[in-house]
């Protein structure tokens, strides 16, 4: 019992050295540099920052348009709060307003990760890896101080706070609080409704049905996981096809405008190629196939009562945000979709680097505890299975930033895989030192001449690269070699590392 109080009050040390490093990081992130563009807003922070500024106003006579009216959450608030306190409503103050909601955000997701670990019963050395992937990275350290203006933190926090109360069983609360999804990430709401609409876990008898020699039946009864194969090849083919496409009908200008760089025919085809084989060996390493739920099963866990619940909540909140929408095109649904499909066909492997330069290492850890975390996480129930599928998904996508909102759901399934890989102190202290190093904070983004090359859209200069090159399609190809060797050693690297520090098991 001593030695395991030593290791309990080493481990509160531990985590309270980290949340102070932390808070240091992002402050000093936060009073070190701002993105200088639009002084100090950004790009889309513009209009967020104009939703603080005149929201009041703006809502009730204009409205905004149908795809940036999901995304006025917190900003909506911050003008009310300001408009009842009377404070200004000038660029000064509203910064400030959002660099003292950051930190209040980031003390909730705080809070939020020790309730986790508190009721999963997290092992110590599990708390501290969790702690460091969850928080530790340039998302978190470097780029919501730098870009206040901006929605994915609260994202973030939004989908936290729904899961909680999801694994704690308070459903209508869980879905009550993803509805705020609506205005901030929409993603959020439809993920909660995945999880309330398929709730119910099946037994073994249910989930391994007899077989049938009729088509119908025998199609029912196959796995759906194996899907979790099928998508990256399926995600490959529809990439290629559509490229075909644009080429078919002469719109190479369109791809030029999704690539972000003049389309190369010899450098998509290789992308192509790579891009499936690694996507489908993703999905392999996760072992999906071996899980338990065929298609029929998603019939029998299917909630009639959920559905309506969740589908006349979103419907009544979509016809009022409707109400206020007006008709102000600025980006289409399908053009994003076309998006996340296509771009990462701009290099090779690009998915891999941008993971790693906006998480670290959090993908990799993920894979190097594949089949653990994928059992943890879709056995839950078959809704989860199919939230893991809309992660994978995400997830091959170029811009790491879109996994945002699942990163929270992941922690648990996460947990439980480290907590049965019995590990030693080791890959807690290795992870952490290369959380910091792969973070990046050390490397200053406001440079000479950045703010010029942004404005006049120099995206590929160096300057301006020390901004962009986080954000995976906007990478040079320089700073895509850079990061995709980077990639390759964090791999390697936390592979060799959790083989060899594994407690051995007591007899």
């Amino acid at each position: 019992m001593k030695e395991s109080a030593k290791k309990n009050l080493a481990a509160k040390a531990t985590l309270a050295l980290l949340t102070i490093a932390l808070l240091v990081l992002v402050a000093i992130s936060v009073f070190g540099e701002t993105i200088p563009v639009n002084d100090g807003a950004g790009f889309d922070g513009e209009f967020y920052r104009e939703v603080f500024r005149d929201f009041t106003g703006t809502f009730f006579t204009a409205g905004y348009d149908s795809f940036r009216i999901q995304r006025i959450f917190p900003f909506c608030l911050m003008n009310v709060v300001y408009n009842l306190a009377g404070i200004p409503l000038n660029n000064a103050h509203m910064i400030v307003g959002m660099y003292v909601l950051l930190f209040v955000n980031l003390a909730f997701q705080l809070f939020l990760f020790f309730k986790f670990a508190q009721f999963l019963k997290w092992k110590p050395i599990t708390t501290v890896i969790l702690f460091a992937l969850f928080f530790l990275n340039f998302a978190t350290l470097k780029g919501y101080g730098y870009e206040p203006f901006q929605t994915d933190p609260y994202a973030i926090t939004i989908a936290f706070a729904s899961y909680y109360l999801f694994i704690k069983g308070n459903k209508r609360g869980a879905f009550a609080v993803s509805l705020l999804g609506l205005v901030t990430w929409p993603t959020i709401t439809y993920v909660m409704a995945l999880l309330l609409l398929f709730p119910h876990r099946l037994g073994a008898s249910a989930t391994t049905p007899p077989a049938s020699k009729a088509f119908l039946p025998r199609l029912l009864d196959t796995p759906f996981p194996k899907a979790f194969q099928i998508l990256p090849i399926a995600y490959g083919l529809v990439a290629g096809a559509l490229v075909l496409l644009f080429y078919a009908f002469h719109k190479q200008a369109n791809l030029e405008g999704l690539l972000l760089t003049a389309p190369s025919p010899r450098n998509i085809a290789i992308s192509l190629v790579l891009f499936t084989l690694i996507s489908t060996l993703f999905a392999v390493c996760l072992k999906i196939p071996t899980l338990p739920y065929p298609a029929r099963s998603y019939m029998k866990a299917f909630s009639p009562k959920a559905f309506a619940g969740v589908a006349i909540s979103i419907i009544a909140v979509s016809l009022l945000l409707r109400m206020f929408t007006n008709d102000e095109f600025f980006f289409d649904g399908k053009l994003f979709l076309l998006q996340i499909i296509v771009r990462p066909l701009k290099y090779p492997l690009i998915s891999l680097a941008g993971h790693v330069v906006y998480w670290g290492a959090l993908i990799p850890v993920i894979l190097a505890l594949a089949k653990g975390f994928t059992r943890n996480f879709a056995e839950k129930s078959p809704g989860h299975a199919l939230v893991l599928l809309a992660f994978v998904f995400f997830a091959l996508d170029s811009e790491a930033r879109h996994i945002a909102t699942f990163v929270p759901l992941l922690l648990p399934a996460l947990g439980k895989a480290l907590d049965d890989a019995n590990l030693t102190v080791k890959p807690a202290v290795y992870i952490v030192i290369l959380q910091l190093v792969l973070a990046h904070t050390y490397i200053t983004i406001n440079v000479s001449g950045l703010a010029e090359n942004l404005e006049s859209a120099k995206f590929t200069t160096r300057a301006a690269q020390r901004y962009l090159m986080n954000y995976g399609p906007w990478m040079t190809h320089r700073n895509y070699m850079d990061w995709l060797a980077i990639a390759f050693c964090t791999f390697a690297s936390i592979n060799e590392v959790f083989k060899h520090s594994k407690r051995p098991q007591k007899q």
